[in-house]
């Protein structure tokens, strides 16, 4: 699917961020006149809120999230870039011969980029990314604070015009950690590196990138917190090829339905930091988040 219409884009743009406002707006309103619910027994000596699971990469969470990556500002360019992003993490209990948890995790996106120097863009589907984290039992996570996981990183050829991807199937390992040692805080990070090993046609370049996704959380009680994890650092490893450092800052909260239902709801704002080899790149972007819960869902 490829729309070069200018008028469509941005009225995908407008339509997506006016349905994240309008969920996080009944949210609100809801949360403002429902009691949370308690927590059931089983979770009644779990120190982990669930405001901090939703940042945690290696968190045991099922969720789908919705998110709505903004950019009114962007380097080189006169356009207004847009991305819908559906994304589910699937939360998988040890079965036959994998004795770990699991958490896998594919990522579809729609986005809307600049054709050059103006204000035309294009819309079209993204490549498809997919993350399998085994999550580690040791060392005992109750004692140090301190869980990992690793697991492999898939990149598929899915975008459906050669103004998004590189036209190659890509992978490669992911690494992801959290320390809870100091109450209220989270700090955590997710490491994917990526490099192609096949391609859709001669004209496809070779890539090797690493993405960096620093995590970072405080609780400020009743669901509330502060967060930056919006922010994607990207390497990549090819000769003059871009080198891209962001910084995100926001704020989020969990509205609690029912013990295995909840809805967490964020709102950030995101700033390029440092850019290398990258002309056409964001310069500022919002980000709005919704994501369903599912915290007492066992897949297995």
């Amino acid at each position: 699917m490829e729309i070069t219409a200018e008028a469509g884009s941005h009225a995908l743009g407008r339509a997506s961020r006016a349905l994240l406002l309008a969920a996080l707006l009944m949210a609100v309103a809801f949360g403002a006149h429902a009691q949370p619910a308690p927590a059931p027994a089983s979770q009644a000596g779990d120190d982990e809120p669930l405001a901090e699971k939703v940042i945690d990469p290696v968190a045991y969470l099922t969720q789908i999230q919705i998110k709505d990556p903004y950019t009114p500002a962007q380097y080189g360019t006169n356009a207004q870039p847009n991305t819908v992003q559906l994304r589910a993490i699937l939360a998988l209990r040890p079965f036959l011969f994998i004795p770990f948890d699991q958490l896998v995790r594919p990522t579809i996106k729609i986005v809307t980029v600049a054709n050059g120097k103006g204000a035309s863009t294009t819309t079209t589907y993204d490549d498809m990314q997919l993350l399998d984290l085994f999550v580690m039992p040791w060392p005992n996570e109750r004692e140090t604070h301190f869980r990992w996981g690793i697991g492999p990183y898939l990149v598929f050829p899915t975008s459906a015009s050669d103004k998004v991807g590189n036209g190659s199937w890509q992978a490669g390992p992911a690494l992801g950690f959290a320390y809870r040692g100091i109450p209220g805080l989270n700090l955590s990070a997710l490491l994917q590196q990526a490099t192609s090993f096949a391609y859709t046609s001669s004209s496809s370049v070779p890539a090797s990138s690493l993405t960096v996704q620093p995590l970072l959380s405080y609780q400020l009680g009743h669901d509330w917190y502060l967060s930056s994890s919006d922010a994607t650092w990207t390497i990549n490893w090819r000769h003059k090829t871009s080198t891209t450092i962001p910084i995100s800052a926001g704020f989020g909260r969990v509205w609690r339905f029912a013990n295995d239902l909840a809805l967490n709801t964020s709102l950030s704002g995101e700033w390029m930091l440092y850019r290398q080899f990258a002309n056409q790149t964001e310069q500022f972007t919002l980000n709005f988040q919704v994501a369903l819960l599912f915290p007492k869902l066992d897949l297995d």
